[in-house]
């Protein structure tokens, strides 16, 4: 009767211990960022697409997305957004801005930013929009036939003395400078600190005489964050 008594107990404790780690959860989220710089002799632009993926991983769950990740596997995030980055550099100073996409689909981004006639024009979900120093904005129908919808946008239509070129995370290091005519340098930089295969994009403005400042930086490894902070960072998302 002991004997039954205890292994009862032990059953009932293993019970116990299960369903508290199939109902506690690990939070954790990762950025990805990719994105182009313009510039020409006197200013740059740097639109940085960053989406943020979150997970809510069972303790049960998690050696699983161990063995997946080790194994290249994917497991889907629970919860996404994304958003733009925009920094308008110029010899005064830096400007900064943040665009939340509705559409929580990285995919749904801006693309093929592209300086034309005195604006930049980007392609949103395949309709001509343009940068207006906050925000985006759809595009006039003048602006439309004028610019061809969105065929105009590709480098080589780029404004005279405008340049451009992208960039963002990679499974390798590399840096790369662009001089902004005599007044300043913008290095970016990606590196991959331990063996997540996550990189870190670095943007540094380095003014003649001054230390180089950091104006961006995004750490792509995953990491560990308490429910309260994960929730904040998808606050209307799940």
């Amino acid at each position: 009767m002991r004997k039954s008594w205890k292994l009862a107990v032990l059953i009932a404790v293993l019970v116990i211990a299960i369903t508290a780690l199939g109902f506690g959860k690990i939070y954790a989220f990762r950025d990805d960022c990719g994105g182009d710089l313009l510039w020409n002799a006197d200013e740059a632009y740097l639109f940085i697409g960053v989406a943020r993926r979150g997970f809510r991983i069972s303790y049960l769950e998690y050696p699983w997305v161990i063995l997946k990740e080790l194994l290249y596997g994917v497991r889907l995030p629970d919860d996404q957004r994304t958003s733009v980055t925009v920094l308008h550099i110029t010899a005064s100073g830096v400007e900064h801005h943040v665009v939340e996409m509705l559409d929580e689909q990285p995919a749904n981004i801006p693309i093929l930013y592209t300086r034309l006639q005195g604006n930049i024009y980007a392609n949103c979900r395949g309709y001509l929009c343009r940068w207006t120093g906050n925000k985006f904005e759809a595009a006039t129908e003048e602006e439309q036939r004028r610019l061809d919808e969105t065929s105009q946008l590709v480098g080589k239509n780029m404004e005279k003395g405008w340049f451009k070129r992208g960039f963002g995370e990679a499974p390798s290091d590399y840096q790369f400078s662009v001089d902004v005519g005599q007044t300043f340098k913008l290095d970016v930089t990606n590196k991959l600190p331990d063996r997540t295969r996550r990189s870190t994009v670095s943007i540094d403005v380095v003014r003649p005489g001054r230390f180089p400042e950091v104006i961006w930086h995004l750490d792509g490894r995953p990491r560990s964050v308490s429910r309260t902070e994960y929730e904040d960072a998808f606050e209307g998302r799940q």
